[in-house]
Formats: C-alpha cells, structure tokens, sequence
C-alpha cells in the first residue's frame, strides 16, 4: 500500500522516494524492526487506510537536526512527515485533521520536547495551510542542506511550540 501511495504522482511530487516494493523495504524496513527511532503509522479514516505519518525527535537524527538548525533553535523537537494516499481526499480537511491529531499525540509520547518541527516544499500550499490551520507557524525559508530527494528545492521550516500552562 505504502509503495502504491508513493508511486502516485501526488505523493511522487512532494516525497521524492521511490515507489517500488523493494525501495520502500530497504527505506522503511528499519523502521518496522525498529533499529531506527522513528516512529511509522498508517492513517485509517473509517476503516479505510488514507494516509501515512512518521514522527521522531532531532536529536535521533543528527544530519537532520542540522539541516533544520538553519531555521529553529528548537532542535530538541520532536518532526513529522506525512502524506495522503488518495488524491481524491485532497482538498477536504484531512491533512489538518491528521497534522492535530499527530501533533497532540506527540505532546503525549514526548512530554519534554519544546515544539514539533516540519517542512515542506514551498510549492505545496496545501500542504503549509494545513501546518498554518493547526498553528504551526513558518520558522524559515530557504534551500535546505538535506541529501534527502524531498528537501530538494526552497522550504519552509515550521514550528508548533508546546503550550505551557501558567
């Protein structure tokens, strides 16, 4: 399923990895055995699979940290990545519904990160609406220092800041 979504050019165009059954286990392998922190889930909206997100602290990913360090001082956060497999359901609140729900889980499983981080292409407006709809709020813009496909081109960094209760 993971292969289909990133095969399909509305995913292809923004997550710049390979589609291909072999690809996504070398890719994503470690993350299910687990010698790699980051965390994987698949979205179900309904019983139906729509989407996939990962999260994971900076700090367990060090070329990563500083790439993003350009951007935030946050760099004991916590980032996310995600996507939406079915092109149709674009367009219909779902990225944000899935950006808050991830977000608030996150303040869960990490109570000591100070914020959440993600970026995303500047051409994808979608995308950084959605990030701006559940309070992110763009940290930087620029060209990345990232040997990842998808860092390719201008980014936005933004940051969500954890809210401290007086």
């Amino acid at each position: 399923m993971l292969a289909g979504w990133l095969a399909s050019p509305h995913v292809k165009e923004w997550w710049r990895e390979e589609g291909d059954l072999e690809s996504v286990q070398v890719t994503y392998g470690p993350i299910l055995d687990e010698s790699d922190p980051t965390e994987a889930f698949i979205v179900v909206d309904g019983g139906t699979p729509v989407g996939y997100v990962q999260r994971y602290l900076l700090a367990d990913n060090p070329d990563w940290q500083r790439a993003v360090a350009v951007g935030t001082d946050e760099l004991e956060a916590a980032g996310i990545d995600y996507l939406i497999g079915d092109e149709r359901l674009i367009g219909q609140g779902l990225g944000t519904r899935i950006i808050a729900r991830f977000a608030d889980e996150s303040w869960l499983r990490y109570p000591d990160v100070p914020a959440i981080v993600a970026d995303v292409d500047q051409r994808n407006v979608a995308s950084w609406r959605a990030l701006e709809r559940v309070g992110f709020r763009r940290a930087w813009s620029g060209m990345l220092e990232s040997d990842h496909p998808s860092d390719e081109g201008p980014q936005y960094l933004y940051v969500l800041h954890r809210q401290r209760l007086a």
